[in-house]
């Protein structure tokens, strides 16, 4: 909301004349004189050459981009736009502890917002209009002003939002020896409580994905999502939970996996030193159902009718960032996996039946997504499955253990006859289309982990698909050894 203009004596009205310039001039201000000998008014709209304003510290742009069309548009046109300024001496008194970082105090004026104007007037030598605010200094508002620009402006990266809203919440209230609580943030910031919440978490990520996100390599939506990740002790700053979001980002930079794929790999390699008998380098999330959706453009997406729960390991808690509603996504949950006290085997059929156990991971975290498979894929595997009734019981009974686990349609259905029964009569249709891609996916996996069979194309089409999908999932030694085998059989 642009500030009101101060209001001038018309002609006529007690000898005003209507202009700033008349009203100087009547005051004896002419010629040599300082203009700036009279002193201005709050709200008073000021002429100021730009080399009498300093920047303000708390400005937490960290870079003025796109100032090449700002430069060129105010060199033709000059600023049309009034920045804000405070006297330096006033935001020092009532800022003491940003005293110390005024670039140069010793200017008349420190700026509000207008950073990237009086850049442009600095390097083309126009004048800065600018509306004197020093009741923002004694209020103790400047953190709002600059926060409520940054709404209206576009450019900012999201960690220039965050440092912004942070800037606010670490002020004082101008009332109370206290800086100011969530809710008061919140209301001053102009921004929901879960947008403030997702804008925080950025800076408690590392600096690399920080800075990812800032030069736009990262979305906001994927930082956020990386900072969910914890170490075993709940903590999302520690040593080990930052090298997990480092390894997250890692792989969605490398390998240009989505967010949620890097988090299904991270779960995987996890259970995969479980299984050679190590420790995990750092704990293991396991993904919680995502809140926004993001997936690649074909793909299937359960219907709004069914649970949206948020999938957690039995050994972690979910735990939501502080304002967030009840609803939205909970905190990654860990696993941490236990060293084995002897090294696994190298029999042929332990490493076969560790393979199966890692795909039934994949296959699970799969179908924790909103956005599981393309419909062609889904499709694909319903028919193999309808066409081979003999696998039905079986991939029916895994398709239900794995549904209900993941809460998805109605746990209470014990059996899975009456499981897939009450889907049916659900009248949901993502329900049912995930229901029946489970059934799909499952009856590969249970012909896939049969330990009496020997591997073929279809079996290897089910692992590959693992692998291409949001389940992010490694092929093993013993499955690679299966392909290279097929690979030298003459059709």
């Amino acid at each position: 909301m642009p500030l009101p203009r101060p209001k001038r004596k018309k002609k006529g009205e007690g000898g005003g004349s209507g202009t700033l310039r008349a009203d100087r001039e009547k005051a004896g201000l002419t010629g040599d004189r300082d203009i700036h000998a009279l002193p201005p008014e709050d709200g008073e709209l000021l002429e100021l050459d730009p080399e009498t304003i300093s920047p303000n510290p708390m400005n937490m742009r960290l870079e003025l981009r796109d100032m090449d069309a700002m430069i060129a548009d105010v060199g033709e046109r000059g600023v049309h736009t009034p920045g804000i300024v405070m006297h330096t001496k006033v935001f020092m008194e009532c800022y003491p502890q940003w005293a110390h970082k005024v670039k140069y105090p010793e200017r008349q004026f420190i700026l509000g917002p207008g950073h990237r104007r009086h850049a442009a007037a600095l390097a083309t030598g126009r004048i800065m209009p600018a509306v004197l605010r020093d009741d923002l200094a004694r209020n103790r508002r400047v953190e709002e002003e600059l926060v409520s620009e940054n709404n209206s402006r576009d450019g900012l990266s999201p960690i220039e939002q965050a440092l912004a809203i942070d800037l606010l919440r670490q002020r004082v209230h101008e009332d109370e020896d206290r800086t100011l609580s969530f809710d008061e943030v919140v209301e001053r910031a102009g921004y929901t409580a879960g947008t403030v919440s997702k804008y925080l978490a950025l800076l408690k990520l590392p600096q690399e994905i920080q800075q990812a996100i800032h030069v736009g390599d990262l979305s906001m939506r994927g930082g956020y999502s990386l900072s969910l990740l914890k170490d075993a002790a709940g903590s999302k700053e520690s040593a080990e939970a930052h090298a997990l979001q480092l390894r997250g980002w890692g792989l969605m930079r490398d390998e240009k996996l989505s967010v949620e794929a890097a988090k299904n790999r991270l779960t995987l390699e996890g259970q995969q030193q479980f299984h050679a008998g190590k420790s995990a380098a750092t704990p293991v999330p396991f993904p919680e159902q995502r809140e926004e959706s993001s997936g690649q453009g074909g793909e299937v997406q359960a219907a709004g009718g069914e649970s949206t729960e948020t999938v957690t390991s039995r050994a972690g808690n979910s735990e939501a960032p502080q304002g967030e509603r009840a609803s939205a996504p909970a905190a990654v949950a860990v696993i941490t996996p236990v060293a084995s006290a002897e090294p696994a085997a190298v029999d042929p059929e332990v490493l076969r039946k560790a393979a199966a156990d890692l795909r039934d991971l994949a296959c699970r975290l799969l179908l924790s997504e909103d956005r599981y498979a393309k419909s062609t894929e889904s499709s694909a595997r319903l028919v193999t499955a309808v066409l081979n009734p003999a696998e039905w019981k079986q991939a029916a009974a895994k398709a239900h253990g794995w549904l209900v686990e993941l809460k998805k349609g109605p746990s209470s259905k014990k059996r899975p006859t009456d499981y897939f029964a009450a889907v049916a009569a659900s009248e949901d249709p993502g329900l049912m289309h995930r229901a029946a891609f489970a059934i799909g996916l499952a009856a590969d996996e249970v012909r896939a982990a049969q330990l009496d069979r020997e591997w073929d194309a279809r079996d290897v089409a089910h692992a590959q698909f693992l692998a291409t999908s949001r389940a992010s999932y490694q092929l093993s030694e013993w499955e690679q050894q299966q392909i290279e085998r097929l690979s030298r059989v003459k059709p």
